[in-house]
């Protein structure tokens, strides 16, 4: 998707600023030209806008929310599926997540938390009224204003869920914390799901931590099966007791054991918040004890009736489980016999000197390894590997460490540096600034933003870096990117001249102080002369002097020269890692991209001329294939194709 600011959605959104990147599409806020009001927008990217998979899950959406009509729910003004990349208008929410909520607040107070987690479960009644569950309930999709309000939006899953994978992995990070244990467990969800993830939600709140993490996905996803969260008042002695009793009602392991639906935990809050010295003593014994996995076990009459929980996940480990049995065996067997021999080789019983390990962590590897430097010890070298804190050829880290006690003619493991990975920075001018954080990131290197006014690049663009492109960097490093505020300019709004005859058009932009170029596009000849498109569109504000291009109709095609676009495609190498993909026309780079080869689809360089050109398309610098481009017809072919040699 290219950078669209500026542009109208439908002859009718005008986007005007990025506002966030989640997992399958971008949101922009726009002003709606017919409504007169501001808007949110959120459109498919490109890599999903083709996957059928992504497309269900959006009309998903769409259905989803236009069903639902709640003060506290995301409003849907229109859905756009015929477009390239479909897109939902949705109401603009100014505001913040409430996870950075919980983050700036932690721990959030006890009638704050609760009156969020009521007005959250209002929302979700009426979607349970209507047959819809949210299966995706987190702070992540709960927006808060300025005015206290609260709003639940991304239905992308509802009624979805069960014909999705069951497996808990990488792409569930998002979500696993807040997820039921009959989610976690692929089993049947209902509304009870949902209030589960709100007491989730609340326990966030109070406490300021989540009731399970752990390093893995599925790590938290078994502790949210197995394990009952911690006592709320062990990590918060304030949180009152009515309040605890609710949050751990709601997230009890059996669905049968929670509130049976949102209208009854409403009630149970306005309680609490009626009378802050509430309690509710049959919540503290109705939740049952938390399923646990059964590696072995012997039958018993008292085990034929386990709970539903435990069986299904049994059932999800037995598999696993006979094969790990299986391997252990054979790694047992062959661990004995690897002892014997040892017992044979080193005769461990006979007396030997212990010595302390050096310090070999800063030492050159060739030189500790020579003979006569390190005379009472063996050393092995287990592994080469980039690090930016020690010179290439020194070893950074040892096993066991140094001061250890050791028999003498002991083997040591150490790892040596290769030295820091060096990265070369692409260009990112006018790219926008959170699709180049991602590239950067991607990159292995750190970045740190800083706004600058500009009168060339567009507001939320990179205008450049530093260090600069083509410089190279260690891996690690903070590379600064300098992101267009705009002109410094006073703005002014962009005159409506669609449909004006050329000469009108043109002298009306120019007595406003814009600068105007023309370009000519083959029409039926009641468009002869008459401006067919214009960019930026109005009403947006431009600083004075800034640029307008005009597209104007003609029957004539020898009208139709000067500068034209060309969007040349190919496909990428079958290379490993990242490459830098370049396009130099006429001896000038005009595109530059870092890209995964093997994630990669399609490479498409949008390029910008007249008449015939000559363009190179280079990989890491290396010329690909070379192509004959005319910009008169917006045809092009490949001259040169060097495309066998990568890869080899």
């Amino acid at each position: 998707m290219e950078n669209i600011l500026g542009t109208k959605l439908g002859d009718r959104y005008l986007i005007e600023e990025l506002v966030g990147v989640g997992g399958m599409c971008n949101v922009y806020r726009a002003f709606d030209a017919e409504a007169l009001r501001t808007v949110a927008v959120k459109i498919l990217r490109d890599e999903y806008a083709a996957d059928e998979e992504y497309l269900r899950r959006f009309r998903n959406e769409s259905r989803a929310i236009n069903a639902l009509s709640h003060p506290n729910i995301v409003k849907i003004y229109d859905v756009v599926l015929d477009a390239p990349n479909p897109y939902l208008v949705m109401e603009y929410v100014s505001g913040i997540t409430l996870k950075e909520y919980i983050e700036r607040k932690k721990p959030v107070p006890g009638r704050t938390a609760a009156n969020i987690a009521g007005l959250v479960l209002t929302a979700l009644q009426c979607a349970h009224e209507n047959g819809i569950v949210h299966r995706d309930v987190k702070p992540q999709n709960i927006m808060v204003t300025e005015k206290g309000e609260v709003k639940v939006m991304d239905f992308g899953i509802a009624r979805f869920a069960m014909s999705q994978s069951r497996t808990i992995d990488g792409n569930a990070i998002g979500s696993v914390h807040y997820i039921s244990p009959e989610q976690a467990l692929g089993g049947a969800v209902d509304q009870r799901t949902d209030i589960y993830s709100v007491g989730v939600i609340l326990f966030e709140m109070l406490c300021g931590k989540l009731p399970f993490d752990a390093e893995s996905p599925i790590s938290v996803a078994l502790q949210q099966v197995e394990q009952n969260p911690k006592a709320l008042r062990s990590l918060n002695p304030n949180v009152p007791v009515g309040l605890e009793q609710i949050t751990l009602h709601a997230m009890a392991k059996d669905p049968d054991c929670r509130y049976q639906n949102c209208g009854e935990m409403i009630s149970d809050l306005r309680r609490w918040l009626a009378d802050p010295k509430t309690t509710f003593p049959a919540y503290a014994v109705k939740q049952k004890k938390a399923a646990v996995p059964v590696f072995s076990e012997k039958k018993s009459g008292g085990e034929k009736n386990r709970d539903p929980l435990r069986k299904r996940l049994q059932s999800r480990l037995t598999t696993p489980l006979s094969k790990l049995f299986a391997v252990t065996c054979g790694v047992l067997a062959a661990s004995i016999l690897f002892v014997l021999v040892m017992f044979q080789i080193y005769q461990p019983f006979k007396s030997v000197e212990d010595i302390p390990l050096p310090n070999l962590v800063g030492v050159d590897f060739t030189a500790a390894s020579s003979n006569g430097a390190y005379p009472g010890i063996k050393i092995k070298l287990e592994s080469e590997d980039y690090n930016a804190d020690y010179d290439e050829g020194q070893i950074y880290r040892q096993s066991p460490n140094a001061g250890t006690s050791v028999k003498k003619g002991s083997t040591v493991q150490v790892w040596v540096s290769a030295g820091s990975k060096m990265v070369t920075i692409p260009t990112f001018t006018n790219q926008e600034a959170t699709a180049v954080y991602a590239k950067l990131v991607g990159m292995g290197l750190k970045y740190s933003p800083s706004e600058i006014p500009s009168d060339t690049v567009a507001e939320g663009s990179v205008v450049r870096t530093s260090p600069d492109a083509g410089q190279t960097v260690a891996a690690g490093s903070t590379v600064v990117v300098y992101v267009s505020t705009g002109s410094d300019k006073e703005k002014v709004q962009v005159p409506e001249v669609l449909g004006y005859p050329e000469e009108t058009a043109v002298q009306t932009l120019r007595d406003a102080q814009f600068e105007v170029t023309v370009t000519y596009q083959l029409t039926d000849y009641q468009y002869d002369g008459l401006v067919v498109s214009q960019t930026p569109a109005s009403p947006s504000m431009v600083p004075i002097g800034g640029k307008v291009t005009l597209v104007v109709g003609t029957v004539d095609n020898a009208n139709v020269n000067g500068e034209a676009t060309v969007t040349l495609q190919t496909t990428p190498p079958d290379l490993p890692g990242t490459v830098n993909v370049t396009a130099v026309l006429n001896g000038e780079t005009v595109y530059s991209e870092v890209i995964e080869p093997r994630n990669t689809r399609l490479i498409s360089i949008p390029l910008q001329g007249s008449g015939i050109c000559m363009v190179d398309v280079r990989i890491d610098g290396v010329v690909y294939k070379s192509a004959s481009v005319d910009f008169t017809t917006g045809q092009y072919y490949w001259t040169a194709d060097y495309s066998a040699s990568f890869g080899e």
